[in-house]
């Protein structure tokens, strides 16, 4: 199992299959990719299944599939049943904005996802367009209800706090939530690329404002199952749901932090917000053994930083969005 220097075991692997996007959000890529790949950069599905493997060997039990969105990955079903089939995968999940769902949920089921997340901002179609720039919300609704049909879960929302934009509708989501035993979790906009920075200086709604406007409604109940996940997390009480807050700057879970990060074009983050450290892609390309590139793996993953740098303004951040990176 890899460790870093500070101690804490590796054990979660995000993997990024593409960095497109079928929705424009304002607050994440309104122009699509800053920087978009060529297809000649992208891995192929091969050279996934060879890195995730790679990562598995080196005692990766958990892969959550993100993007851009994956759905747009040609071949997703048949990467999650060899992913699943891994020794010592414990577990293979997901994070979509939904509008593709419905037409994979049963194919997903059968190759063993375990879990999805669904990006829901907004149960409002108009407020919906605002937010992504399409018009789209009964799709990812049909995803959802298509998941639930499906077997997949428990379900989670994820949903992003903008003031002046879906803040009056905290309460609704957390209904909805409730209404259908899922899991939400409210986001405050960490910072990312500059051209949307000067937009969230405006939108910032903390996730502290989240809670207590919906603990004007329901009771909640502090839930310690999953302590190295980055919300904090609450028992709904009276429900089958739980509800979650990631604050990155207010609330840091870097000490708990246990994840990596694989972009679509085979480069390794070992911390979200902090530099590319290892090109696998090219190692792979080059044809170094395997256990050649796993040592490299071990290596800068054991001299990962201690913390992310968002609360240090005298370190400039890199430009980029989530898309590009698997959040």
């Amino acid at each position: 199992m890899m460790r870093d220097k500070f101690g804490r075991k590796l054990t979660y692997l995000r993997v990024s299959l593409i960095d497109r996007c079928n929705l424009r959000c304002f607050y994440c890529m309104p122009k699509g990719p800053l920087h978009p790949l060529g297809e000649d950069e992208f891995l192929n599905m091969e050279e996934t299944v060879a890195i995730i493997s790679l990562f598995a060997e080196l005692g990766i039990s958990k892969v959550r599939l993100t993007g851009g969105e994956p759905l747009l990955k040609k071949g997703v079903p048949e990467l999650v049943e060899r992913v699943k089939g891994f020794p010592g995968m414990q577990e293979v999940v997901m994070t979509t904005n939904g509008v593709l769902l419905k037409h994979f949920a049963g194919d997903l089921k059968k190759a063993g996802l375990d879990r999805i997340n669904v990006s829901l901002d907004t149960l409002d179609r108009d407020n919906f367009k605002r937010i992504t720039g399409a018009d789209k919300l009964n799709e990812v609704l049909e995803g959802i209800q298509a998941a639930g049909q499906a077997g997949i879960g428990p379900i989670k929302i994820n949903a992003v706090l903008m003031k002046g934009v879906n803040d009056h509708e905290i309460l609704d989501l957390v209904r909805f939530a409730v209404e259908n035993a899922f899991q939400i979790r409210f986001i405050e906009w960490m910072p990312t690329a500059s051209e949307i920075q000067s937009i969230r200086e405006n939108r910032f709604l903390s996730a502290e404002f989240a809670q207590k406007a919906i603990e004007e409604k329901y009771s909640l109940m502090p839930d310690h199952s999953s302590p190295h996940a980055p919300a904090r997390s609450f028992f709904i009480q009276g429900s089958a749901s739980r509800v979650g807050f990631i604050s990155p700057l207010s609330n840091a879970f870097c000490a708990q932090c246990n994840r990596l990060r694989l972009k679509a074009n085979g480069m390794l983050k070992t911390c979200l917000h902090g530099k590319e450290d290892l090109d696998i892609r090219s190692l792979l390309r080059q044809g170094l053994s395997r256990e050649s590139i796993k040592r490299q793996i071990a290596s800068v993953v054991f001299d990962r930083p201690e913390e992310h740098f968002l609360n240090q303004p005298s370190v400039a951040h890199h430009d980029f969005v989530m898309t590009a990176v698997g959040g």
